[in-house]
């Protein structure tokens, strides 16, 4: 046991506690002080996405309204129908080989192809030297078909490993993307960020971990170094959390260190963009990004190695800057561990693209957390962080579009209006009556207003023969108006601005079949272009893994996780980048308009069944794709291997020649078009051992 603890404490950095120098400190102050200033200056696009969060969870916007009046969350209803629209399944990544111009000598004519093989073939066999040109042609064409089949091989090892990364994601790839795709539409944007662990890398994205014992070990690590240098006594609780920890590791008969590729869903407000920033997709004109992480001193000594006892900004839970004062009168007390009574610390981690350096600093401390050095990533954008936006619009000040939340609260505002109304109006409309002043007394009052049924009231300020109307007379009512409180305009309005339309909402309205037929198709084309959007911004994440897996992964590991028969570049980086590239298959994220596209198939297949150099299984592919099959038609599929039609075909036939024919055997009796399957018979010039000819359905 005392060994396990020596060799985790050996495994510790040594914390040297130099103090940094003035031109060091500076330009921490510099860069802490740039990022301050940045999310001043999108404070309030930032507080709109609060607003947007709390009217999506509640239904009203808290400033104006309360949980106590009538409330019919539309928005929330709308966000989940728009998530399950645009993301319904996991993407396919597929890797695609770029168009290059790579033959110098062959202008691509099969013929001169055939030619210069005929010429070498000849000469051969005449034992005479291969024409020059022919020679250079044929070397040419073999040595880039070999390239290219290579890159094709590397291509399909791509495919196979994005797709083991993405299945081993926890939480799930499809889950995260589903929340991300959710907070696009409710905060107007959300943030992909690419990461790669190493054998014993930690990083402070706590949900984009992998599934191993990283944290674990850091965290004991952790405890050893304070336990060694004696701020940890003996009788302290994390002692015996160590030596239980410890005992644990020792009894593990296999501990998992995995390596691999790292999916992070940062939150909207925790990306901060440079102001200079013109186009929030692609990052356009930024010159730097921050990703603001909120970490215990704790997690930051595991992570960075660093102490930070009392020299950090304290923050709360929720992201607000607290003071000494606060933290001594207990305003952490919310928290639930004694950790972050301390606080939490506010970490940058700032990529510069003009220095070419990754910056990690915390706010109120002097020095960097660790050394300013490149993007341990390499890809072509520099940041490993990608945005995806909907609703675009072009505004010079503004990059952050509205969110549907945004667009369509104003109608949610006045749908729960109009209900509160209809409610007072109903309670207005109670039964009530009206008597005298001074003639009931309460008792009367009390018998009046609760009674059993059949009941016999005695009422005390009632005279001998004086008539219960004379004493006690019904208020009227006041009708209610339907057009007072109608919310027909209100979908209305939301199908123009979200395109949502009232039977979405389960409502149904007084529109036209046609009508409701003609607005669904303008939704769908709208949902199209969305659909297209989160395509696209797939392929560019996809693009950017592929980058990052070419780099970071060794060929032991590829083979690994794919299998030995795994093919991984022989050829430089630089190479593979301008030969193969990753992007998401189009239209494989959202849901298909089933209907539609099968309508469109059956149009398309009698032209595509008769057009020469169709491949079969494409064509067999994007069938099945229509009708959303979980078939894996790859493995189904077989290269020369006849139809089954054909097959039976041949058995048919030779059962026929053979003398065993019959009602059985006969063509012609499986129908109308069975003739047509017979295998036809060798004609007088075949007879030279050539094969029979195939009937025109067997191609």
């Amino acid at each position: 046991m005392e060994e396990s603890m020596e060799i985790i404490v050996a495994t510790g950095g040594e914390c040297e506690d130099k103090e940094p120098t003035q031109r060091r400190q500076q330009l921490v102050s510099d860069v802490v002080a740039r990022v301050n200033a940045a999310k001043a200056h999108h404070k309030k696009k930032f507080d709109q996405m609060r607003r947007d969060m709390d009217m999506a969870l509640h239904g009203y916007d808290d400033r104006e309204w309360d949980g106590n009046r009538y409330t019919a969350n539309l928005i929330n209803r709308h966000v989940q129908q728009r998530t399950a629209a645009l993301y319904a399944k996991n993407p396919r990544a597929v890797a695609k080989r770029r168009n290059r111009l790579d033959f110098v000598n062959w202008d691509g004519d099969e013929k001169k192809l055939a030619q210069a093989y005929q010429l070498k073939t000849q000469a051969m066999m005449a034992g005479q030297m291969v024409p020059p040109q022919a020679d250079m042609l044929i070397a040419e064409y073999e040595a880039v078909t070999d390239k290219r089949r290579k890159v094709e091989a590397v291509g399909m090892t791509l495919e196979a490993l994005f797709s083991y990364f993405m299945d081993e994601s926890q939480p799930s790839f499809k889950s995260q993307m589903k929340s991300l795709v959710r907070r696009v539409i409710t905060t107007s944007a959300g943030y992909v960020k690419l990461g790669f662990q190493r054998e014993m890398d930690r990083h402070p994205e706590i949900a984009a971990k992998i599934n191993d014992i990283t944290a674990q070990v850091d965290h004991l690590r952790r405890i050893a170094s304070e336990a060694a240098e004696g701020e940890i006594n003996q009788d302290d609780p994390e002692i015996e959390e160590l030596m239980l920890s410890l005992k644990a590791l020792v009894n593990e008969p296999e501990m998992i260190i995995r390596e691999g590729l790292l999916f992070d869903f940062p939150e909207s407000t925790a990306i901060v963009v440079d102001p200079m920033c013109r186009q929030l997709r692609g990052f356009v004109g930024a010159r730097w990004i921050a990703h603001e992480l909120f970490l215990t001193p704790n997690e930051v000594k595991e992570i960075y190695d660093v102490d930070l006892e009392g020299k950090f900004t304290p923050y709360d839970t929720k992201g607000r800057k607290q003071d000494s004062a606060t933290i001594k009168m207990g305003v952490l007390a919310e928290t639930s561990t004694e950790e972050t009574q301390k606080g939490l610390v506010c970490v940058y981690e700032v990529y510069d693209k003009p220095s070419g350096l990754v910056y990690v600093v915390a706010e109120g401390h002097k020095d960097f957390l660790m050394e300013p050095a490149a993007p341990k990533l390499k890809v072509d954008s520099f940041w490993p962080i990608f945005a995806l936006v909907f609703n675009e619009v072009e505004h010079k000040d503004e990059i952050y579009p509205p969110s549907d939340v945004q667009l369509i609260a104003p109608m949610q505002a006045e749908y729960n209006r109009a209900r509160q109304g209809l409610r007072e109006h109903r309670r207005a409309n109670r039964p009530k009556y009206v008597s005298p002043a001074g003639r009931l007394e309460d008792e009367d009052k009390d018998k009046l207003k609760a009674h059993p049924a059949n009941a016999v009231i005695e009422i005390q300020g009632m005279a001998a023969g004086e008539k219960v109307g004379d004493l006690i007379q019904p208020v009227k009512m006041i009708g209610i108006d339907p057009n007072l409180y109608e919310v027909n305009t209100i979908f209305d309005d939301i199908q123009l601005v979200v395109g949502s339309q009232e039977a979405q909402f389960g409502g149904v309205s007084g529109s036209t079949a046609t009508e409701t037929s003609i607005a669904e198709s303008a939704r769908m084309s709208a949902l199209g272009a969305q659909i297209d959007e989160l395509d696209s911004f797939m392929s560019e994440v996809t693009r950017a893994a592929g980058q990052i897996l070419l780099t970071e992964m060794s060929t032991e590991q590829v083979k690994k996780i794919v299998g030995p028969g795994a093919i991984w570049p022989e050829l430089s980086y630089e190479e593979i980048q301008e030969e193969v590239f990753l992007e998401i298959e189009a239209g494989s994220t959202g849901k298909p308009n089933q209907a539609a596209e099968l309508r469109n198939i059956e149009r398309m297949l009698p032209y595509l069944l008769q057009m020469p150099g169709i491949d079969p299984k494409w064509l067999v592919k994007q069938v099945l794709k229509r009708l959303d099959d979980k078939l894996d038609i790859d493995s189904a599929l077989a290269n020369q291997i006849p139809s089954i039609v054909s097959m039976n075909a041949v058995k048919n036939a030779e059962a026929a020649m053979g003398g065993m024919g019959g009602g059985a055997a006969d063509p012609n009796m499986q129908g109308a078009a069975g003739g047509n399957n017979v295998v036809a018979m060798p004609s007088p010039a075949q007879a030279g051992g050539s094969l029979p000819s195939m009937g025109p359905n067997n191609v």
